[in-house]
């Protein structure tokens, strides 16, 4: 239902692991305080970022081509995505996880080319997931709260053409930037981490529906 109107879709949450490698991103990938221009400058010749842009051209989906720093910010959803699903893993039982589909990038349907950045599907119930960073932590609520507002307008918007049996979640995560000129922020990295697992238990209670 998601496949043809996404950027990538993955049929499991391994697929999209193997996918994220198969980049062969810089070990570790850094989320760094430095503005998304600057970043994607540094690395907007790179095989993976054309790899990126490539793909969001290929669906016809959206009128503009993705811009280098989008594609920063794709990688850096992708890499907190990573922490969520690794932290799933410990979470569900081997059957579950097997189960819960991954679309990247969805296209909502007569909406002006709003995107989601991923929707999990696990039988008939939907996540949508949004990401965003904040560089400092008193800012994490308001931040948070209006990428919850969008959530909303989203499935709203969805409810148009989703079959009416379908139940449909939502998550803001608000992660933060892990290094700044190349020195890691600890406190930041535990908070992207213990955010990650505590996304993680969302996804096993109200997408599986596991106790």
């Amino acid at each position: 239902m998601f496949a043809d109107q996404s950027m990538l879709a993955f049929n499991s949450l391994e697929d999209f692991q193997k996918f994220y490698k198969s980049l062969n991103l810089p070990i570790p990938w850094r989320i760094t305080t430095e503005e998304m221009n600057q970043r994607g400058d540094r690395i907007k010749h790179t095989p993976y970022v054309n790899h990126l842009r490539r793909k969001f051209g290929e669906k016809k989906l959206f009128r503009r081509n993705v811009s280098v720093a989008e594609t920063v910010s794709f990688i850096d959803n992708y890499f907190i995505m990573m922490k969520v699903i690794d932290s799933l893993k410990r979470h569900l039982p081997a059957e579950i996880f097997d189960r819960i589909s991954l679309y990247n990038e969805y296209k909502i349907a007569f909406s002006k080319n709003r995107r989601i950045d991923f929707i999990l599907e696990y039988e008939k119930t939907i996540l949508l997931v949004e990401f965003r960073l904040s560089s400092k932590f008193p800012n994490v609520s308001s931040v948070w709260h209006r990428k919850e507002s969008e959530l909303l307008i989203y499935k709203e918007l969805l409810k148009n053409y989703l079959p009416s049996d379908y139940n449909v979640i939502l998550y803001a995560f608000i992660a933060m930037p892990e290094y700044n000129y190349g020195n890691k922020i600890f406190k930041q990295i535990k908070y992207n981490n213990e955010n990650a697992d505590y996304f993680a238990r969302y996804i096993k209670r109200f997408l599986t529906k596991m106790k």
